[in-house]
């Protein structure tokens, strides 16, 4: 029975995201098939008493006893900033670096409200991951290509390893969000909906999203009495919320804040699918950017599996996806007017939406644990050092300018104010 060591850097807990719902995936499916599996976030273990998979033994991080902890297991899978750590204190054990999320480019967006202090670390994180992993998960061909374009400059793709290597699928390969073979039964979470009206989910805002259109678009949606929801973050003091803070300003102008939008929590892990079975359509359109071209939606994924109908903006593994298996829609970025059209197409019942329901139930199929984990379980079946990253990886030093003197002075008022006021 191999021993197989998973470290998450979101914690587990009842609400949590895409990253720690992976996780679990991922730890259920290993441990389910015969491997004796421990997993490690930063929650203390009382949060994830109840959401530890049969099978699986769950541990909080604790940095000092991290190398003894490693050196018990076989293999590590490990990602986001606890990648660093593991891959220092890898003890002679292989490391799979898991960069699904492609924390970089999402923290990218952040500059007016973190400064470059996010880009210095996440950078520096990358070069100790991708220099010093044995094997690297991403969530898509796009990221893929991406990322080898980083190992690459890191002397990761090298003539020795292309002999035994030749299309780098032993390096890095595509490992995306994983959907249970079995959705849970459902119940209902949301209060019924009123007679004739048509809810519409976006989930939580990040800054590469573009609610601004989708507002134009539904200012324009006569004949049909919707209401859009959004999502609260639950780490508001960690990722910040502009964007959330300016809808609510230009949907109160509007008279829409709290009659046409409404703001809900995020949905405990147990209940994801719930919420998406009590909307009527899932719409999140998105700025056309780097993260949007990189990312995969796992929002969309859930969606796709309990037949809720999904549109979205073009561009990106999952919009490309969907017009590849007719599975959805997509408008083009900006698009006011076509989103306001699909948007009536998806809410109308008839032959194109009952096929892009069913096609898009199929295409959530393909990412069930068994088919999409299966590179990362080839590799835990024999996993290796790989022999050529000690003879050919560097590191080269993360270099970036420093903030402005008013920046500075700026961030560390609205900490004090946020101190002060208990946020």
């Amino acid at each position: 029975m191999s021993r197989i060591l998973l470290v998450s850097s979101e914690p587990i807990r009842p609400r949590m995201g895409g990253i720690g719902v992976r996780y679990l995936q991922m730890a259920s499916h290993l441990a389910a098939s015969g491997r004796q599996v421990t997993l490690i976030s930063p929650s203390a273990r009382e949060e994830a008493a109840a959401l530890t998979p049969a099978g699986v033994t769950y541990r909080a991080f604790e940095g000092e006893s991290l190398r003894a902890t490693i050196a018990a297991h076989e293999a590590v899978v490990a990602q986001g900033q606890l990648a660093n750590d593991v891959v220092l204190a890898r003890a002679g054990v292989p490391v799979v670096v898991d960069l699904y999320d492609p924390f970089l480019i999402e923290h990218l967006h952040y500059l007016p409200t973190l400064g470059l202090d996010p880009y210095r670390n996440d950078h520096a994180s990358w070069v100790v991951q991708l220099a010093g992993g044995d094997f690297v998960l991403c969530s898509s061909e796009e990221q893929r290509l991406f990322y080898l374009g980083f190992l690459a400059a890191l002397g990761r793709v090298n003539p020795e390893q292309a002999a035994d290597d030749v299309d780098a699928r032993a390096l890095i390969d595509v490992v995306p969000f994983a959907l249970p073979a079995e959705i849970p039964a459902y119940r209902p979470m949301l209060p019924p909906a009123s007679p004739g009206v048509r809810r519409l989910l976006f989930g939580a805002l990040y800054d590469w999203y573009d609610p601004w259109t989708l507002l134009d678009a539904l200012a324009t949606l006569s004949g049909i009495d919707w209401r859009l929801l959004v999502v609260r973050h639950p780490n508001a003091a960690l990722t910040p919320q502009r964007l959330f803070a300016e809808l609510e300003a230009r949907a109160t102008a509007r008279g829409w804040w709290g009659s046409r939008i409404e703001a809900i929590d995020w949905v405990p892990v147990d209940r994801r699918f719930d919420l998406l079975r009590d909307v009527d359509l899932m719409v999140a359109p998105h700025r056309p950017t780097l993260e949007t071209a990189l990312s995969l939606r796992t929002r969309f994924l859930e969606a796709l599996a309990v037949s809720c109908p999904v549109l979205t903006t073009t561009g990106g593994a999952l919009g490309r996806l969907l017009v590849e298996r007719d599975a959805g829609w997509t408008v083009a970025p900006g698009d006011a007017h076509g989103l306001a059209a699909a948007i009536r197409e998806a809410l109308s019942p008839g032959e194109a939406l009952e096929r892009r329901r069913e096609q898009g139930r199929a295409l959530a199929r393909e990412f069930e644990s068994a088919r999409v984990l299966a590179p990362l379980v080839r590799f835990l079946d024999a996993p290796r050092i790989d022999p050529t990253r000690e003879r050919f990886a560097f590191r080269p030093p993360t270099k970036a300018p420093s903030d402005s003197l008013l920046f500075r002075i700026r961030r560390r008022l609205r900490r004090e104010l946020a101190r002060r006021s208990g946020t």
